[in-house]
């Protein structure tokens, strides 16, 4: 009986947003002063659909807003995604999905396309030497909340001054139930494991 109430007591703390809130992973100290010169956006996966394949929900928020911050700000928007190596040769790769995306609903943004990373800490040493041929350091760096304090630490070590931006996902309501909360739990308890592991391996 004392474990079902735990778990029910667990459950519950899941799917307060206040509480979910507490559990994310910290964003690293702000840096100030940064005057953004481009806006670079990570891909999230994709999936396939009737053959074909798609942004996921979480890449096409991502993409929204960075494209949404480009264009008000008129500036360059790096889209950085290769994924795992296509079926063939004329499969997009993330990177062309989200160009594609962004470019049908804002046909003049400049857009850039960094197609070879497969994982956080590849995004940013490729986005770093398409960034450095333009002279370009200082960036929107835009992901989901959870995945920033990892993508921010990654860009910082290839010498790019971030500044983060995501979507806000958790309710303001803050004790009251979100099924948005609960969804998040997975994302944050594997976030911090990839923050051991990459501080153990790359930071």
């Amino acid at each position: 009986m004392m474990l079902t109430y735990l778990a029910l007591l667990v459950l519950v703390g899941a799917s307060l947003p206040a509480v979910v809130r507490s559990f994310l992973p910290p964003l690293p100290r702000r840096i100030t002063g940064i005057t953004p010169q481009a806006v670079v956006v990570l891909g999230a996966g994709r999936r396939q659909r009737k053959g074909r394949s798609s942004l996921n929900t979480r890449g096409l928020r991502r993409l929204k807003l960075a494209a949404e911050l480009a264009h008000e700000h008129g500036l360059p928007l790096l889209v950085s995604g290769g994924g795992q190596p296509p079926k063939h040769d004329d499969e997009p790769t993330e990177a062309d999905l989200m160009a594609e995306q962004a470019l049908r609903r804002w046909p003049r943004l400049d857009v850039i396309k960094e197609f070879r990373s497969r994982n956080t800490w590849e995004n940013a040493c490729y986005s770093s030497e398409l960034l450095a041929d333009r002279g370009i350091d200082e960036v929107l760096l835009v992901s989901d909340r959870a995945h920033l304090p990892r993508a921010l630490l990654c860009f910082q070590s290839q010498g790019v001054l971030a500044q983060a931006a995501w979507s806000k996902r958790l309710p303001k309501q803050e004790w009251l139930p979100s099924a948005g909360a609960i969804s998040m739990v997975p994302e944050i308890w594997y976030e911090w494991l990839a923050l051991v592991w990459y501080h153990a391996r790359f930071l």
